[in-house]
């Protein structure tokens, strides 16, 4: 009898494991916050393989961005360790097969082919640039060269304003090669923060890019959900609705605002305007869910806690837990 319920609690655990969403058994946790980039880290469940995510704001247009990313043999002027890159095979603009060199220090030099493929998000103002490994290109491997064969992830651009977007590079990859992978992710863990520090500069001083996008499809879709308020305040709404523990609420300040939207409106996405108009829309919201005027008054004269909340908007990822109430809660 107890070896019967020993085997039906042992199975019962089993399904309930089973069950459980990706990800659910291994948190991402915070390793790195400096410079407005956040770099996180978690294991990768039922396997020993790590994944690494960064985010962070970059001041550029998100079809900008979107030009960088598709100059490939441009990568290794920011892309970590990058040696080269060039594009093998090209289906459109959108869709290719690159090839890449890393040469990191410590490890040896490895080299990997992806499939990149871009998306555009326009009524959520978003945009993700997945990319996998693939053997649709054979390329013969160089001696003292390690070939990656399992790497994928994402860039995943979101509209903040029209100059400024918010960047999140993830990252899953087994590092191969004869080195302990715990020596390896020790060089690689970096990737997506240096990268994005990388990228930020690569973008302050390439005008070439803002160029290439003027005139574009995407340049002309996004100027177009710029102008159309339903679309605009969707997006806003959207965007708080995710720092807010109630959402309802949240939607309900965001659909009653005409100032700061009209705002937003008037300066054709200027991110000062979306930034301005936020924090009124979280002093609305505070205003509704706590019912204290003078208490909240007080709180938005706390200039700590507004840029807290700012950053929180800018930097939330699935890796992050704050919200508008739980950073306040720090300042009452």
């Amino acid at each position: 009898m107890k070896k019967f319920f020993s085997t039906a609690i042992i199975t019962f655990i089993g399904v309930l494991i089973a069950l459980l969403p990706a990800g659910a058994a291994d948190k991402w946790e915070k390793i790195k916050d400096s410079g407005g980039i956040k770099l996180y880290e978690r294991a990768v469940p039922g396997t020993d393989l790590m994944e690494y995510m960064a985010v962070g704001a970059i001041d550029s247009r998100i079809e900008v961005i979107g030009e960088a990313l598709r100059d490939v043999p441009a990568f290794n002027q920011w892309q970590t360790d990058c040696y080269g890159a060039q594009i093998e095979k090209k289906y459109d603009k959108n869709t290719f097969v690159m090839y890449m060199v890393l040469k990191p220090p410590v490890i040896e030099e490895r080299d990997i082919v992806l499939k990149d493929k871009t998306v555009y998000d326009y009524e959520h103002g978003k945009a993700n640039i997945s990319f996998f490994c693939t053997n649709e290109v054979k390329i013969p491997l160089e001696k003292k060269r390690t070939r990656v064969t399992i790497m994928d992830g994402s860039f995943s651009m979101e509209y903040l304003g029209r100059e400024k977007t918010k960047f999140i590079y993830k990252l899953k990859v087994d590092p191969a090669g004869s080195i302990p992978k715990r020596v390896a992710y020790g060089v690689m863990k970096s990737y997506p923060y240096d990268t994005i520090k990388g990228l930020r500069k690569h973008m302050a001083k390439n005008a070439k890019y803002a160029q290439a996008a003027r005139g574009s499809e995407e340049e002309k879709k996004i100027e177009g959900i710029v102008g159309n308020e339903p679309v605009v305040r969707r997006i806003l709404s959207d965007r708080l609705a995710r720092v807010a523990r109630n959402r309802a609420a949240m939607a309900a300040v965001v659909a009653a605002d005409k100032e700061g939207v009209g705002s937003i409106m008037k300066s054709r996405g200027n991110y000062a305007a979306v930034e301005k108009a936020t924090t009124e829309i979280f002093v609305k919201y505070l205003e509704k869910t706590m019912g204290d005027k003078d208490k909240v008054d007080r709180l938005r004269k706390n200039k700590k806690l507004v840029e807290e909340l700012t950053d929180m908007v800018v930097t939330q990822t699935e890796a992050t837990t704050d919200t508008i109430e739980s950073i306040v809660a720090k300042y009452l």
